[in-house]
């Protein structure tokens, strides 16, 4: 099962199911929530209870889990201040009884500068959490501000303050946290955009949410992990043969983009294909050849023009009919000749197939074509061919990418791979998948093309086009987290990503 991510709305529709079916209190997550921050507290701070803990709370629910918190580390021997921006009085029921339950003493709309900042060890933001949607305001921000110039560890209570839910998008002064403690779930805002710049390490606790609402909620958002994937790879079995692992057929590149064909050939074929096919334009085929002897290369005559020709159609087809998989895009140039190939072989497709960059081309704004095929279909742009194939404007797309996908989902049926840091999945089933793998260095040309490959030859080898897409982006992200090990990510190009792709599989290659 891949991890459950919550929205704003998700996360209080979680709390009131699980207080409506009677497992838990509220006052019960509360204390729960409190407790699991003071044992993380006390592992930053490696038990030493002379380092004293400040915990500055807000008036909601997450300052009352800060409050719950200060009350287990007032107990377990650290000296607490606990500073409210507001009054007792002004505490919901749910606060309220875990403040009487914690016996701490609060110190009311204390301002910051009567905080003996040198003095503490530790500062619990316990603010706003989750449903901030607006910039920071006083005198919120003249906290964060006092918290950003503290020296010492920070530990955030389920979002650091400042941050969208939703989004990801950081406000003006959002407090850059060590540890951002979250409760129950991974809240999307912290895995997207800059969530994962400011939250530090993310901690996941177990506060004792009813799980059963997710069975309830489907399609929502998850997280692929490494469990999820050694779960679903199959390893080839023992008496095997190449034709069962996979015949994957590649048209891509042109005069001047050879390489973009020859890392998606030889993605597929590291990544286990069995035999790849690789069509090429004649008067380019000696740049293929060379590079990837495993690759069977399909000549058809150019005129020496370098780029694929609408007539070049009817010589594939053979081709078609052989292969179980399609990548088809990479490096083909923007020509009129091309888009009229593409949209014409379109129409000529029987096997899964992967749909990336000048693949995509011939389809912006006139999806019609996309949107009735019958064929299993992967479609992997980034931002920018998204918004150009999905018509939406691509400010919005890149600060809220998971509402892009959502709107998309409403009218197209197909797996949408949008490529980015972290790369998102829309299944055909409408949920949506946040990959836990990749770093900065695959921002290098030809990484893209690697990635059609690697989810060519999972298409090719049978898993359903919502499979070989999750599956194929997580692989392909943990080829580069090697190959980051190895040469660090500021010199890394794609070809290190290549060399990687046979031992990020040797992990789960087991015989059956």
């Amino acid at each position: 099962m891949m991890i459950n991510v919550l929205t704003t709305a998700g996360s209080r529709a979680l709390d009131r199911y699980t207080v409506r079916k009677g497992r838990v209190t509220e006052v019960d997550l509360m204390r729960n929530a409190g407790r699991a921050v003071a044992i993380e507290t006390g592992k930053l701070l490696r038990g030493d209870t002379n380092r004293p803990v400040l915990i500055v709370c807000g008036k909601g629910h997450n300052g009352g889990d800060g409050i719950a918190a200060a009350g287990f580390l007032s107990s377990w021997g650290y000296e607490c201040t606990v500073a409210l921006l507001g009054k007792i009085e002004e505490m919901d029921e749910v606060v309220a009884a875990a403040h009487r339950e914690a016996g701490v003493q609060v110190r009311e709309l204390a301002p910051p500068d009567e905080i003996k900042w040198s003095e503490q060890g530790l500062v619990i933001d316990a603010l706003l959490g989750i449903g901030i949607d607006q910039p920071l305001r006083e005198p919120v921000s003249q906290w964060v501000q006092a918290i950003a110039e503290f020296t010492g560890p920070v530990l955030s209570i389920d979002l650091p303050t400042g941050l969208c839910t939703d989004t990801g998008q950081a406000w003006e002064g959002v407090v850059q946290a060590d540890m951002t403690v979250t409760m129950g779930y991974p809240k999307l805002g912290l895995l997207i955009n800059a969530g994962p710049d400011v939250c530090g390490r993310l901690v996941v606790a177990d506060i004792g949410f009813d799980a059963v609402y997710f069975d309830e909620e489907q399609p929502g958002i998850a997280q692929f992990t490494q469990e999820d994937f050694a779960r679903a790879y199959r390893p080839p079995p023992r008496r095997t043969f190449k034709h069962r692992q996979g015949k994957t057929l590649v048209i891509a590149g042109s005069r001047g983009m050879t390489g973009a064909a020859v890392l998606a050939a030889r993605a597929a074929i590291l990544s286990g294909s069995g035999l790849t096919v690789a069509t090429c334009p004649a008067s380019i085929q000696q740049l293929y050849v060379p590079t990837m002897p495993e690759v069977i290369t399909l000549s058809l005559e150019d005129h020496n023009q370098g780029l694929f020709l609408p007539q070049h159609v009817s010589a594939i087809r053979e081709s078609l009919a052989w292969c179980s998989a399609v990548v088809l895009g990479p490096g083909l140039s923007r020509s009129p000749q091309v888009k009229e190939f593409v949209q014409a072989l379109f129409e000529h497709l029987e096997t899964p197939t992967l749909l990336d960059a000048d693949g995509l081309t011939p389809f912006n704004g006139d999806l019609d074509l996309l949107t009735v095929a019958e064929v299993p279909l992967v479609v992997t742009p980034h931002a920018q061919e998204f918004a150009l194939l999905f018509d939406h404007d691509l400010k919005e797309v890149m600060a809220d990418p998971v509402c892009a996908l959502s709107e998309v989902q409403a009218y197209f049926p197909h797996t949408v791979v949008l490529k980015g840091a972290p790369t998102l999945t829309l299944l055909s089933t409408g949920e949506i998948v946040i990959n836990s793998t990749g770093n900065p260095g695959m921002a290098t040309a030809g990484s893209g093309d690697v990635l059609s490959g690697v989810i060519g030859t999972l298409l090719s080898q049978g898993y359903s086009a919502d499979e070989a897409a999750i599956m194929g982006v997580w692989l392909h992200g943990l080829a580069g987290d090697l190959a980051r090990q190895r040469y660090g990510a500021p010199g890394m190009t794609s070809s290190h990503i290549l060399e990687q792709l046979p031992l990020a599989l040797a992990e789960f290659d087991i015989i059956t």
